[in-house]
């Protein structure tokens, strides 16, 4: 998983660093453990660092660039005339040195699950999306200043510019400081991420035309059709979580408290490459607000559960602040599957959920009971059933 971004100013007394710099803060949700930019003064200029982009240390100018924030230390990649950041797997990535030449022939080439956004050296921005639509992309603008293309439409809201549509699944857009250009590549299949809706997209984006905090709310409502609890809180884990507690809590009626408060800045422990941090992770980032828990029964809701090991640390330090009672919900279906299109979902023999039974699951992070949405509940809240669920049911859309 990645975030990519691209700024194009419309007059070259611009400098896009710090605008570079903002969108790929409000993109590390994505991935942070490996951030980039290119700028484009004339010529190239590349700040690459293993570390998150808020740790970077970036002096470069110009009017035009492009960004990456994730795991994969190769982006950006930069050739002789274009430089390109990519969010998925892509195959033949030596094919984007021609991409200057003959874009449209080129990205119709292209193999892979992938969206991407290159900054040629002539000054043109390509921004691609391919045609299954697993990866997101958002193009938006400064004012009549800038263009700006993004992972998400919440990194260009964050720099103040303003999202003005989702790129669709095969549609390639070209910009240069006189025009905007959009060209259908490929017919588009919708198979859109549902970890995407579930977990990595921010509450306050919208992805796919859906609003994110709305539809986690009707998962949190799902779940209590699915599933009434018998309890006197409803806390969710912050932050992704949380839309599904009010949900819930509307639904149920049974009040819904903020059981916990950060103690730092956000710790994805699905994204975590150190093991400690996905052991301890819960402890660093949260910590309970012990007069919300204390002598309750307590339904807490979380938007997913990989290996177990966070979820046992969050009911552990609300069993030591007093809970009474413990019952999980999940706000998507089990994981049981890698996943080969780049969402951070390890292999089967790593996932609790496919290895152990509901009952061993709940005895293993102290639980008194588990539940997880069902398949039939996401697909009736996201309303697409072509969506790709292949980490859930081990089976998954061809892409490539």
């Amino acid at each position: 998983m990645a975030g990519i971004v691209g700024v194009l100013a419309f007059d070259k007394v611009w400098n896009v660093s710090k605008f570079l710099y903002y969108a790929l803060i409000g993109l590390q949700h994505r991935g942070y453990s490996s951030s980039g930019v290119v700028l484009l003064n004339g010529e190239f200029y590349k700040h690459r660092e293993d570390k998150s982009p808020e740790d970077m240390r970036l002096n470069g100018e110009g009017w035009a660039g492009i960004g990456y924030t994730g795991k994969e230390r190769a982006y950006p990649l930069v050739y002789e005339d274009v430089a390109v950041v990519v969010d998925g797997i892509l195959k033949n990535p030596e094919a984007l040195r021609r991409l200057p030449k003959d874009p449209e022939k080129t990205l119709s080439e292209l193999e892979g699950a992938f969206s991407l956004v290159a900054l040629t050296r002539e000054g043109q921005m390509i921004a691609y999306r391919d045609e299954s639509g697993l990866k997101p992309l958002t193009l938006g603008g400064f004012g009549f200043d800038m263009a700006i293309v993004a992972s998400e439409n919440v990194a260009i809201n964050v720099i103040g510019g303003e999202a003005r549509r989702e790129i669709s699944p095969g549609e390639m857009i070209i910009v240069d400081k006189y025009y905007i250009d959009s060209k259908r590549l490929k017919e588009p299949r919708r198979n859109y991420c549902a970890i995407d809706y579930v977990y990595q997209s921010r509450i306050d984006g919208k992805i796919n035309e859906r609003d994110i905090y709305a539809l986690r709310v009707r998962i949190g409502e799902q779940l209590a059709k699915e599933r009434p609890i018998q309890g006197d809180t409803v806390i969710g884990v912050p932050d992704t979580a949380l839309p599904f507690a009010v949900g819930y809590s509307r639904a149920t009626g049974i009040p819904i408290d903020l059981g916990f408060t950060r103690t730092g800045s956000p710790i994805r422990t699905m994204l975590a490459q150190d093991s400690f941090l996905k052991v301890v992770g819960v402890q660093l980032k949260l910590n309970v607000v012990k007069s919300a828990v204390f002598g309750k029964r307590v339904i807490l809701i979380d938007d997913s559960m990989v290996t177990g090991l966070t979820l046992k640390n969050t009911v552990m330090s609300l069993r030591r602040a007093g809970a009474k009672e413990v019952h999980v919900l999940i706000g998507s279906p089990k994981l049981v599957s890698h996943c080969p299109y780049g969402v951070d979902v390890p292999k089967s023999s790593d996932l609790i959920a496919a290895n152990l039974s509901d009952e061993e699951i709940a005895k293993v992070i102290g639980a008194n009971s588990i539940y997880w949405l069902s398949l039939k509940g996401l697909y009736e809240v996201i309303g697409i059933n072509t969506i790709c669920v292949g980490c859930m049911v081990g089976r998954y859309p061809k892409v490539m």
